[in-house]
């Protein structure tokens, strides 16, 4: 299993990354990406990368995070050319309009990840998208994200990562060439709409992944996730699908190596 989207960066985790780390590896992990949200978070990632033969990283500013960092690209640029091995994406970046409310904000989510689409291009990685959409519309992150990336001159690859919409919205990603990453948030209760997603993407179209330490699976809800979680998130796939655990693991695991451009001698 690979876990494609972990955040073992964050603070909570300041005190036992290590031991959390080792429990993934022992219980089937085989590597892990962890994720930046800001400048300083990312040298985090790359800092964890260095310490774990089979952990990597990504770099980028989370469109919540775009006041407290005033975005430049340069600075991404030389942390990924300082260990271009270890750095296997841009991100996270998107647009998340839950708590914004006014137009000016999203503006200037749009214009960030239009630079991240540039430093996408520039160094050829991947990108990791983020987007969760207004309450009172959960679908206008997501329709202006598309918009963005079709109008793009370049359409990098990359993963749509927490993929929370319906099928509609996830074709409009697939047809763009993105993976759709599912979390633990497919093993809740409230996820039925969801499910009908998983069941019917492609698995050769699906990654897996944590957000630890937030969105814990059942039966861990409300607890602190982590990477060795993604096993739950493993088996839901395998569930809605109707396939055995093994195929789900070693399809999903592929498409990460494939994606990522992680090693294929490591016994991923």
């Amino acid at each position: 299993m690979i876990d494609t989207h972990s955040h073992l960066n964050f603070k909570v985790f300041d005190n036992n990354y290590k031991e959390v780390i080792k429990r993934s590896f022992d219980n089937g992990v085989k590597a892990i990406i962890n994720i930046g949200t800001d400048l300083k978070s990312s040298e985090k990632v790359l800092a964890i990368a260095n310490e774990f033969q089979n952990c990597y990283a990504a770099v980028g500013l989370h469109p919540t995070d775009i006041e407290k960092e005033n975005f430049d690209p340069k600075k991404y640029i030389d942390l990924v050319n300082s260990n271009p091995d270890k750095i296997k994406a841009i991100g996270e970046t998107g647009l998340d309009y839950y708590h914004i409310t006014n137009n000016a904000e999203r503006e200037k989510q749009k214009e960030i990840f239009k630079k991240h689409l540039e430093l996408a291009q520039k160094l050829n990685l991947p990108i990791i998208l983020h987007c969760r959409g207004s309450k009172e519309n959960p679908k206008d992150a997501y329709l202006d994200l598309l918009s963005i990336i079709s109008a793009s001159p370049f359409i990098p690859q990359g993963v749509i990562h927490c993929f929370t919409s319906d099928l509609e919205i996830a074709q409009k990603f697939l047809d763009l060439g993105f993976y759709l990453g599912f979390t633990g948030v497919i093993t809740f209760r409230n996820a039925s709409a969801l499910l009908e997603v998983v069941k019917n993407v492609d698995l050769k179209r699906i990654l897996i992944e944590t957000d630890s330490p937030f969105l814990a699976p059942e039966p861990h809800r409300g607890e602190q996730n982590e990477p060795s979680y993604v096993r739950f998130v493993a088996e839901k796939i395998a569930e809605i699908k109707e396939l055995p655990l093994k195929e789900v693991i070693e399809i999903t695991s592929q498409n990460a190596i494939k994606l990522f451009n992680l090693p294929r001698t490591q016994n991923l």
